[in-house]
């Protein structure tokens, strides 16, 4: 079963039943027969769940999975995805003995070459962040690599990184593994049915519609690829995702071409290479994709476009370069075939924020085979718990805004996608496509101020500001990019004099009504039975005790609130709180848009503030964690004394016609003061060096309270309790299953990203979870998860590109551990 694009795959291999009637009802009804959704079916009939339908709109595996080149790697670019990669190559190793059905899977390993400095800082990184999760690697000079890899040259190869289990699997094969292993549980399988509907009742999806008829469920599962983003929108749900021409070619017989030949990635050439039937496969990511709409893509299955040679031809000179004897023997197969992106190459997982029990698995960036084990057992999981047994934050389907599932928006980013797989990830990279969406009220004249704008959630967010006159430009590095000493001069006007930010993007969600208070009590942990104006910092959990969301909770009266929480959680915000408030006397209005929110921070933010508004801004007039109502320039807006940048400051949210007049008015009267504006990378390296969580890096599902730290934003007492107290009552505050702290590299020479390596007197203790520049510090500043029993008094290291630095490692933050100078 080497052979791959097969197109002889279908269920009847090990059934005759895939063309039954349609049942009228199942509990779970999944939409989609490929490897994921074959994979989901397994899991959840492994899990007890057998009451299940799989559906597919042809045969089993002609979607997607078929043509896929069945790549296998054991490590990805974080700890997340690296762990969700591991299990599906243990997962593989096991496949055709566990279900009886050939899936070829070889263990050959794979290579990566870099061709840069950058790149060969890219793979020792990703070597480091393997070797934390015990996954074998070797870093290789020239001549190991002609031993590796005979049929390539060596020229303008700066290093490679072998990782020795990793292989390759037949990918139409393993998902009728997958699918027979689900029939054999007892989950019904159906081919030739097209699902054309999801059916929602009360805001809850109950069933599908097909072309034989209706079948009713309480839980409906789209694991469809390119299908799913419209299927989802007869739901009202939102599930971004494009298609994209991906193309792999295969040479005529090579001598030498072998199957020990490890899986071989020229990354900077956008190609990789992998053995088949005493031959060489040749797959691209080209840097200039080409999107397709669903309407230019057969729905017969097994859909292909027709062979282009001229768009491929870059791609197959650098090859030709590499590996000459590719170019002697030509080619026998040009494989063109559609494959679906979403907007930031994650995959998406998980419940829909708009429909409940509507759960998605798809938009899996080319990487469905290397994920489908893990998506399958993850998403299964999910359904079961009610929440996320794994960290979802960077592939949580709700992480994505509205304005993300905009087909013109999805088209002209996918462009752009299908090369992000093989393009440098570089720390703080942005996206060139698709941008100026979304624009605060500020934009133009932060624009005209030197902002250099990135891109979450669709927002144009300035990251810093260039102050020479020169148009800004990112030049990226893992170690001091060309914004460092701009961001250091932002860091310190906030930490000494006065800066200001626009925090626009953050999410602002307004609950009002007779039961306002129920609701917020019941879905925040910390008391917000509080005075009006004041605000509390809070968590929101599952009914695990895992962290769903952290944020501020400000009473705005008797009956309403103003929930503030990070800006890529916009849309998790929304569906959590639309379900918290549904059958209540309440209700929930996304305030995002209608506020700009300008932040004032630094020692003489109070300095600034008296200058352009007639109010008393003394700390007796407002306290810290307070807000209130004031004038300020031509209007008026709610000042809340709050920081994430651990100063004095507040946070202004003016209405949105007015942020114009409030901001030009702060920076006129501000420039004798030094007044300097800042942006997200400096509120980064503040908030590190305070030791403030940052929700995906340092805080997630996977994390409780007492192992986060954050005891302190539990009320254990409070009447009705909260989500997921039971469960956090259930565990020993004294026993966490790690423990947070804070660190600082002795060097100051160092730039870290996040998930390298804590080492306690040489061995490994834990990892950052978040690192960034300490510039009041003078050094790389991070958060770290570490052992829970570790002894702080011993020699703690970090392994930051393949050195290790001595580090100090504390229980409390390294900079202002009380405080003090935020409440001053």
């Amino acid at each position: 079963m080497e052979r791959l694009v097969d197109k002889s795959i279908s269920g009847s291999v090990f059934t005759d039943s895939t063309r039954d009637p349609l049942p009228a009802r199942a509990k779970i009804v999944i939409v989609g027969g490929g490897i994921v959704g074959s994979s989901v079916a397994y899991h959840l009939a492994a899990a007890g769940e057998k009451d299940v339908l799989l559906l597919e709109a042809n045969v089993l595996g002609s979607g997607t999975s078929w043509h896929a080149a069945g790549l296998v790697t054991g490590a990805r670019g974080n700890s997340t995805l690296t762990k969700l990669a591991q299990y599906g190559l243990e997962t593989y190793v096991n496949l055709e003995d566990k279900s009886g059905i050939e899936v070829n899977f070889t263990r050959a390993g794979s290579l990566s070459i870099a061709r840069t400095p950058g790149r060969l800082d890219e793979i020792t990184y990703a070597r480091d962040v393997a070797r934390q999760h015990g996954v074998p690697t070797e870093m290789l000079d020239a001549k190991r690599f002609a031993e590796v890899w005979p049929l390539a040259g060596h020229a303008g190869v700066l290093g490679s990184l072998l990782l020795p289990d990793d292989g390759h699997v037949n990918p139409g094969w393993a998902t009728i593994a997958f699918a027979k292993l689900a029939w054999e549980s007892g989950v019904r399988i159906r081919e030739a049915t097209r699902v054309t509907e999801i059916l929602v009742r009360s805001g809850r999806a109950v069933g599908v519609r097909t072309a034989h008829g209706d079948i009713e469920a309480d839980q409906v599962v789209l694991t469809g690829g390119l299908w799913s983003r419209d299927l989802a929108a007869t739901a009202g749900a939102h599930v971004p995702l494009y298609a994209a021409e991906h193309v792999h070619v295969r040479t005529n017989p090579i001598e030498g071409a072998v199957p020990q030949l490890p899986v071989f990635r020229d990354l900077d050439n956008s190609y990789y290479l992998r053995h088949e039937l005493g031959r060489i496969l040749v797959g691209a990511f080209e840097p200039d994709g080409l999107p397709r709409p669903v309407a230019e893509i057969s729905q017969d299955g097994f859909a292909e476009f027709g062979a282009d040679w001229q768009h491929f031809a870059p791609i197959r000179t650098e090859v030709e370069k590499t590996v000459r004897a590719i170019g002697d023997a030509g080619y026998d197969r040009f494989l063109n075939a559609p494959e679906s992106f979403t907007p930031d190459a994650n995959f998406a997982i998980g419940e829909t924020g708009e429909v409940d029990g509507l759960f998605v698995a798809a938009g899996m960036n080319s990487q469905g085979i290397i994920y489908a084990p893990a998506v399958g057992r993850e998403l299964a999981d999910w359904m079961i718990a009610g929440a996320p047994q794994f960290d979802a934050y960077d592939v949580d389907v709700r992480r994505f805004s509205t304005a993300h599932n905009n087909r013109r928006f999805l088209h002209d980013r996918t462009k752009e996608g299908l090369g992000r797989l093989y393009a440098m990830h570089w720390p703080q990279l942005q996206m060139s496509t698709g941008r100026g969406v979304r624009r605060t009220p500020l934009h133009d004249r932060l624009k005209s101020l030197g902002a250099s704008f990135g891109e979450l959630g669709g927002w144009e967010r300035a990251n810093w500001y260039e102050t020479s006159g020169a148009t800004p430009t990112y030049e990226y590095s893992y170690g001091r990019a060309n914004w460092f000493d701009r961001v250091r001069e932002e860091h310190s006007a906030a930490r000494e004099g006065v800066a200001l930010f626009d925090l626009t993007p953050f999410a602002k969600i307004e609950v009002a009504g007779p039961d306002a208070l129920a609701v917020v009590q019941r879905t925040f942990t910390a008391n917000m039975d509080v005075e009006i104006d004041k605000a509390v910092y809070t968590l929101q959990l599952n009914e695990h005790g895992g962290i769903e969301l952290d944020g501020t909770v400000t009473r705005l009266a008797e009956d309403r609130f103003l929930v503030v929480t990070p800006s890529a959680t916009q849309q998790k915000t929304l569906s959590i709180l639309r379900r918290a408030t549904t059958g209540s006397a309440s209700s929930v209005f996304d305030a995002t848009a209608a506020y700009a929110t300008i932040a004032v921070m630094g020692p003489k933010s109070r300095e600034l503030l008296e200058r352009v508004s007639p109010e008393d801004w003394s700390d007796e007039a407002q306290k810290y964690t307070y807000g209130r109502r004031v004038e300020i320039a031509h209007g008026f807006a709610y000042a809340l004394r709050v920081s994430f940048v651990g100063e004095l400051g507040y946070e202004l949210y003016v209405s949105s016609d007015l942020a114009l007049n409030v901001f030009d008015a702060l920076w006129e009267a501000g420039q004798d003061l030094g007044l300097r504006l800042a942006g997200y990378f400096a509120l980064d390296t503040l908030r590190s060096e305070k030791g403030f969580r940052h929700l995906g890096h340092d805080i997630g599902q996977v994390d409780d309270p007492y192992a986060a730290g954050l005891r302190f934003t539990l009320d254990m007492e409070k009447p009705g309790g909260f989500v997921g107290r039971d469960a956090v009552a259930a565990l020993d505050p004294s026993a966490p299953k790690h423990r947070t702290v804070y660190f600082a590299v002795d060097d100051p020479r160092p730039v870290l990203v996040h998930d390298e390596t804590l080492f306690l007197d040489g061995d490994p203790i834990g990892r950052a979870t978040s690192g960034n520049y300490g510039h009041t510090l003078g050094r790389a500043v991070g958060i770290a998860a570490i052992e829970p029993d570790a002894d702080l008094a011993g020699a703690f290291s970090i392994e930051c590109k393949g050195t290790r630095y001595p580090v100090t490692v504390s229980r409390r933050p390294l900079y202002d551990p009380t405080g003090s100078r935020m409440k001053s």
